[in-house]
């Protein structure tokens, strides 16, 4: 068992590096949207995107996910927002 969550997160970190080191996505360069940050799942990026357009923060959102999240790692998802 130690032995999958050690090879799971050497993964998610190998991936972690390899993402950053080929830059953002292509489509991330939407006009109007900034990046707001960077989470690990997917329900963290879309409740901050929830309550910031709740307590109008920002008018939109979107999560985009660049390393999905598996059964033992989390993954990488960006949370972009329009003002």
């Amino acid at each position: 068992m130690k032995s999958r969550t050690l090879a799971a997160l050497t993964l998610t970190a190998a991936a972690l590096v390899t993402a950053s080191s080929f830059g953002s996505p292509a489509h991330a360069e939407v006009p109007g949207y900034v990046k707001q940050g960077t989470y690990g799942w997917p329900d963290q990026c879309l409740g901050v995107g929830h309550q910031g357009q709740t307590n109008h923060s920002w008018r939109l959102y979107y999560c985009e996910t660049v390393i999905p999240t598996n059964w033992s790692a989390p993954g990488l998802y960006y949370l972009w927002v329009q003002h």
